[in-house]
């Protein structure tokens, strides 16, 4: 708070000379010029002498009073809080009706406040919130305010303070911040007789938030249920792959309650979690979701794990109006099953989106290729790509699909060859047949066209490629010269000159074991553009293996795990009360549950609020992935990954909009 509000003060406005009966002296302001120098470029001591000066060349010269406000701001910024408060006392003492005074009040405050006399702090925060003109004043001064009312008074100085304040923005801020107080402290029908006195026609809308959040918690309890919906199959002993899969992502679910909870203050929601086993039987989820439904307690769902159950719970949660997040589903259309209905993992065709916005928005491209695997996953990547980036003005140039175990692309990478050459063709001027070469030769040498390079195409009888020289002017400044060319494309089958006009290459790819097949034969027919890639290029093993081709390769990848302290002690943790490590069903379930928790400590309570917050949802931070939820409510959020000079490391988070 110190430090905030420190470099708040700082850039306070610039303050300029006052209206009074002074006299100009020129001395005075070249030191107070001096001074404010210094003072920008936090030259401190040489600054306070500046102002010091200023203020001795001549009684009441024309910045005596401007000066003195900055020697107290100064002495403030050296940490002299007394001298500081004392020049403001004197200020204050001197020129009553000075226009600076609500800049001296909010700094004597600060002195106050530095000084921990916290009381002398908020009455003279409420004076230059009374006073003040200048709107980072009157905001700086709300927010001390507002920290001082909620860390540091009791229920009953902040009633006091309700009583005394006329102001309305005040008494509502007060009215709230004691009403939290109430219910923190187990009186929640004290904290709603203070809501009810807010004035809803002057509260701005954080404040609003925040009357909203705590209303919601009063009428409802801090208590929210959440139901979990998983295929357990606890009846059934045999070890099924399906039901480890549950089996681990209800561990994250626990796992994020539980970490929650560890970290929970006051004031905060708990979380009771009603676990039901679907045990993969659509009559069955139905009677749950029914049961649910019926009781206000229960505010959403998450569950359940694969996308055929997903479905049928999502149709029920969508006819009951209650909201479901899958934390694993990846088919596509679940979440266009109606508003309520939420994928925290990203589906094959939000992946191609978000790549295609990427490619276009970020990279810039126009021109782009695609190559990719025709299995079902890659190709449905692939399709939503194009359509995105076509949608976005992109041009997409070529097309393949390559078989699963095909390992021969030649054919493939020759047709982008060629669907790039003709993107950009040569203009070529043909030294052969009826021409007159010394015309043409004259009018190349204008156009700076050396002799010497004339006169070695003559004698081999070919062509001069006019766009080798002036690349995209070629035709432009061939006409301007009236010289014979032709359109042609000269270099497809010479794999010694690069094709450069396309911008990207999209690779979507269904195994690691493709990139070393792809990026040798690009880099073989040398084909020069920005390689994109799928999830399935994360794969370090393969990348190094290839690392003399696949270096540059940007690809979007919905796993990166940041290895840090926070992610260590997690990691640990899980170990220990587990007995083994964490796996990628386990974090999905920990990140999904994570981002839910966040709604209600945004101040959700009921299934309609909850349904509209998770619809904003933007990059929430999970261990696994970030979750974005804003575009059509399935995760949209990548990390955008490259592998350079024998690594891989994180370029950014990025989700399609």
């Amino acid at each position: 708070m110190r430090s905030i509000l420190y470099y708040c003060l700082l850039f306070v406005t610039i303050l300029t000379a006052q209206s009074q009966e002074v006299y100009f002296n020129q001395l005075s302001e070249e030191y107070f010029l001096l001074g404010m120098r210094q003072y920008s470029q936090k030259d401190f001591r040489p600054a306070l002498q500046s102002f010091q000066r200023s203020i001795e060349s001549y009684p009441m010269n024309h910045r005596i009073t401007a000066a003195m406000v900055m020697e107290a701001k100064t002495h403030y910024a050296l940490r002299n809080y007394y001298e500081a408060s004392t020049l403001c006392d004197s200020i204050i003492s001197r020129f009553p009706e000075s226009l600076y005074m609500e800049d001296v009040l909010f700094t004597r405050g600060m002195c106050y406040y530095n000084m921990t006399d916290y009381l002398r702090t908020f009455d003279e925060m409420q004076r230059t919130f009374t006073v003040a003109q200048q709107r980072m004043n009157k905001e700086h001064s709300y927010r001390v305010l507002e920290h001082l009312a909620t860390e540091f008074f009791t229920e009953q100085q902040v009633e006091s303070a309700i009583t005394d304040t006329t102001l309305p923005e005040l008494k509502n801020l007060y009215l709230v911040i004691v009403a939290e107080k109430y219910f923190q402290n187990g009186n929640p029908d004290s904290a709603k007789s203070r809501l009810q006195r807010i004035d809803h026609t002057v509260a701005d809308q954080s404040l609003q938030y925040r009357f909203n959040r705590l209303l919601s918690q009063i009428e409802k309890g801090n208590l929210v249920r959440f139901g979990v919906l998983l295929p357990l199959q606890r009846s059934s002993l045999a070890e099924t792959r399906e039901k480890k899969i549950a089996s681990e992502v209800l561990e994250g679910i626990q796992f994020a309650v539980s970490a929650y909870e560890e970290r929970m203050v006051p004031g905060q929601v708990s979380m009771e979690l009603d676990i039901q086993d679907s045990e993969k039987d659509s009559a069955k989820i139905f009677a749950i979701i029914s049961e649910w439904s019926k009781n206000n307690m229960v505010t959403g769902i998450i569950g359940p794990v694969f996308s055929n159950e997903t479905i049928a719970a999502a149709k029920i949660a969508q006819e009951h109006s209650i909201p479901i997040v899958s934390p694993t589903a990846t088919d596509e259309g679940i979440s266009s099953r109606g508003k309520f209905v939420f994928q925290a993992n990203s589906t094959n065709g939000a992946k191609g989106k978000t790549m295609a916005q990427y490619a276009v928005n970020v990279l810039g491209a126009k021109n782009i290729a695609v190559l990719g695997s025709a299995v079902q996953s890659s190709s449905i990547q692939a399709d939503s790509f194009i359509v995105e980036a076509k949608r976005l003005g992109a041009n997409i140039v070529i097309d393949r699909r390559f078989q699963k175990g095909e390992s021969d692309l030649r054919s493939y990478v020759r047709a982008i060859r060629i669907g790039a050459a003709n993107l950009r063709p040569d203009y070529v001027i043909s030294l052969r047949g009826k021409i007159n070469v010394g015309e043409v030769t004259r009018k190349l040498v204008s156009a700076g066209v050396t002799f010497s390079y004339i006169d070695s195409v003559f004698n081999a009888g070919g062509l001069i490629n006019l766009t080798a020289f002036f690349g995209e002017n070629a035709k432009k400044i061939a006409d301007s010269l009236k010289l014979p060319v032709k359109r042609t494309t000269v270099y497809i089958d010479s794999l010694n000159y690069p094709v450069t006009s396309l911008d990207v290459i999209y690779c979507p790819i269904s195994s690691g074991h493709e990139i070393g097949i792809i990026t040798s034969q690009l880099t073989f027919y040398n084909i020069k553009a920005s390689l994109l890639g799928s999830g399935d290029w994360n794969d370090a093993n393969e990348l190094d293996l290839n690392k003399r081709y696949a270096d540059g390769v940007i690809f979007g990848s919905d796993r990166w795990i940041e290895r840090n302290d926070m992610t260590s002690r997690l990691f640990s943790k899980y170990s220990q009360r587990y007995g083994k490590q964490i796996s990628d069903n386990v974090l999905l379930g920990f990140d999904a549950m994570s981002m839910i928790i966040q709604q209600f400590n945004e101040g959700t309570l009921s299934r309609e609020q909850l349904t509209e917050l998770l619809g904003t949802v933007m990059e929430f931070p999970g261990i696994r992935n970030a979750i974005t939820l804003k575009t059509e409510r399935v995760n949209s959020a990548l990390h955008i990954l490259q592998f350079r000079n024998g690594a891989v490391s994180k370029l950014q988070t990025f989700s399609s909009h």
